[in-house]
C-alpha cells in the first residue's frame, strides 16, 4: 500500500475511535479538514488497464446466461476477480453497461451465496485498488476506484441478515469511505469516449447504505457526515452532473434520523458561511468553483421537502453576497 495512504488511513481510523469515545465532536471538521490539507499530492504516472481480451467477456456471458436462466451463479473467485478487476476497464460497454450491471442484477436477484458475497465484499474492500493513482491528478484509474466505490454500496444495500458477508465491525469500511473522500479530487460526470466516472456520487449512495444501517454507530455516521462536508468545501473543480442533489438528499435523511445529525449539520453550514465571508470574491476558478459547489449544494437542500425546520429556517435567513 502507498505510505502516504497508510497514513490517511491511519489517521482517520484513530480519529473516528475518538469520536466513538466521546473525546472529539466539535472540532471533528477541523480535524479531518486538516488530514485533508495535509495530503501531498503527486505527479501523473501511466495507469495500467485490464486487458479486455483475456477472457472476461466469456465470464460475462456466462454470468448474463445464469440470471436468465434464473439459476445459482456458479462463478469462481477467479472469475470474480476478473470482473471486478474489468471496472478499470476504458470500454463502457463493457465496464458499466455489462459487468456494472449483471452484478446488479446478481445482488438484485439475490442469485451470490455466502461464499461468494464475502468474497466479493473482501474484493471490493482492497485499498491498493480502491485508492489506485488517486494522489495524481484526474486520470483513467477514476473509473476503476468509483466502480469499486458503487458497486460496494450495492452489495451492501442488497445483502440480506442471512447472508450478510458483515461479519466484522464496520468502522473499517467507515474508515474506508472516509479516507476515499479525504483522497478522491476528480469531479468528472461523464467522460466523452470512456463513459461515467461519477466518483462522488459513488461515494454518496455508499454513506447513504451505510448511514442506513441500524448496526453502526451514530458516531461513524457524523464522521462520514463531515468527512463528507469537508471535502466538499475544499474541491477545485465543478460538480455539475446531479452530485448536489443527491448528497442533499443524504443530508437531509441523516438528519431527519437524529437532532445529533441535524444539529451537527446545522453548525458545519454555520461555519463554513464564516469561512466564505473571509474570500468574499475569490480570484481564481478555483476559488469560484468552491464557491459554486457550496451554492449549489445549498440551493438543493432548500429543496428538499423532508428538510428538518432549523435548517429551513437557517437557509431562508441567509443570502449569500458576491461583492
Amino acid at each position: 500500500m502507498d505510505e502516504q495512504v497508510a497514513e490517511v488511513l491511519q489517521a482517520l481510523s484513530d480519529l473516528n475511535t475518538q469520536v466513538r469515545t466521546g473525546e472529539v465532536y466539535q472540532s471533528l471538521g477541523p480535524r479531518l479538514g486538516k488530514i485533508m490539507d495535509n495530503i501531498h499530492r503527486r505527479r501523473r504516472t501511466a495507469v495500467q488497464l485490464p486487458d479486455d481480451e483475456d477472457g472476461v467477456k466469456a465470464i460475462l456471458d456466462k454470468l448474463r446466461q445464469q440470471l436468465n436462466e434464473n439459476v445459482p451463479v456458479t462463478l469462481t473467485h477467479e472469475e470474480m476477480d476478473s470482473l471486478i478487476n474489468h471496472l478499470s476497464s476504458l470500454d463502457f460497454g463493457l465496464r458499466y453497461q455489462g459487468i456494472n450491471f449483471s452484478l446488479y442484477d446478481a445482488l438484485q436477484q439475490n442469485a451470490l451465496d455466502s461464499a461468494q458475497l464475502n468474497y466479493l465484499y473482501a474484493k471490493l474492500r482492497q485499498p491498493d485498488d480502491l485508492f489506485n493513482h488517486i494522489l495524481e491528478p484526474a486520470n483513467a484509474a477514476i473509473f476503476g476506484r468509483a466502480g469499486r466505490v458503487a458497486m460496494l454500496a450495492v452489495l451492501l444495500h442488497f445483502i440480506s441478515s442471512e447472508k450478510s458477508p458483515v461479519t466484522e465491525d464496520l468502522q473499517p469500511t467507515v474508515v474506508l469511505a472516509a479516507a476515499y473522500l479525504c483522497l478522491e479530487t476528480d469531479t468528472r460526470g461523464f467522460v466523452n469516449h470512456y463513459g461515467w466516472a461519477h466518483a462522488f456520487t459513488a461515494t454518496t449512495d455508499l454513506l447513504s447504505v451505510l448511514a442506513g444501517n441500524a448496526n453502526l454507530q451514530r458516531a461513524d455516521k457524523l464522521f462520514l457526515m463531515m468527512a463528507l462536508l469537508e471535502r466538499i468545501k475544499r474541491l477545485n473543480t465543478p460538480l455539475i452532473y446531479g452530485e448536489n442533489d443527491r448528497m442533499a438528499a443524504f443530508l437531509t435523511e441523516l438528519a431527519n434520523r437524529h437532532s445529533l445529525y441535524e444539529e451537527a449539520l446545522l453548525l458545519a453550514l454555520k461555519n463554513w458561511r464564516q469561512q466564505v465571508a473571509l474570500h468574499r470574491r475569490p480570484d481564481t476558478i478555483a476559488g469560484w468553483n468552491r464557491f459554486f459547489n457550496r451554492k449549489r449544494l445549498l440551493d438543493s437542500l432548500r429543496l428538499q421537502e423532508n428538510l428538518p425546520k432549523s435548517l429551513q429556517e437557517y437557509l431562508n435567513s441567509t443570502i449569500d453576497f458576491l461583492g
